[in-house]
């Protein structure tokens, strides 16, 4: 009896990026199977992961602006160690500078921002609902330190985006980036062995749990941001 080959894909890769995406593609399920204990997510996420596959461990690469820096620390954030460039944080860490510069995109839609005054009315009341209620669930008090005020920000952030996407394929339209899809892609591209091609791609990023609408939308979307220097 012959054998069933692996994908092609899967052979492009390093052991390291295949780990990292086989821990994307539970991470997800496990954000959304235990939507109802973020604790057990977390350790879930945060330690069982890392150690069934190790690649999964590894830091997220963001790129930090000055104009991001000058606004966060405006809004009382202290970052003294940081300055403009390119890291390699932790989870929690590059999540906070990933969703600020996807609500950047928003605040430069001028549609987003007619609506934004009164939606924010209201917003901002179930907002501060939700991280207390994080905060509280997890570090069991609303006083917490810089570590725990960039988890419990990022973790209501996610849960919002959570709520938003409901695993819908991604947009890639009005040329607005998707932050957390280029940072996978810079993550499968640093792991080729050998170049994928778009189709390829599209398996990989499926595989990691993100829905793409198709192969061509794929490559321009990747063409786009090479040409502003995002992956």
């Amino acid at each position: 009896m012959k054998r069933k080959q692996p994908p092609n894909w899967t052979t492009k890769l390093d052991k390291e990026g295949l780990q990292y995406l086989a821990g994307v593609r539970y991470a997800k399920w496990a954000d959304k199977e235990l939507a109802d204990d973020p604790e057990e997510a977390s350790k879930v996420i945060n330690e069982i992961l890392p150690k069934l596959f190790p690649g999964f461990a590894q830091g997220r690469e963001t790129v930090i602006t000055k104009e991001m820096l000058e606004q966060i620390r405006a809004a009382g954030m202290p970052l003294e160690n940081f300055t403009p460039g390119e890291y390699k944080t932790s989870k929690n860490t590059a999540r906070i500078f990933d969703n600020f510069q996807m609500l950047q995109a928003f605040f430069n839609d001028a549609e987003f921002r007619k609506i934004f005054p009164v939606a924010a009315a209201f917003g901002l009341m179930f907002v501060q609902d939700v991280y207390s209620g994080i905060a509280m669930h997890k570090f069991g008090t609303n006083e917490l330190t810089v570590d725990q005020m960039f988890w419990t920000v990022g973790t209501t952030l996610e849960w919002f985006a959570g709520v938003l996407k409901k695993r819908k394929p991604i947009d890639f339209g009005k040329g607005r980036a998707n932050v957390e899809l280029l940072g996978l892609i810079r993550t499968i591209r640093a792991h080729q062995t050998k170049k994928l091609k778009p189709k390829e791609l599209k398996q990989a990023l499926e595989y990691a749990g993100y829905h793409v609408p198709d192969e061509e939308a794929l490559r321009l979307f990747e063409w786009r941001a090479k040409k502003k220097g995002q992956v």
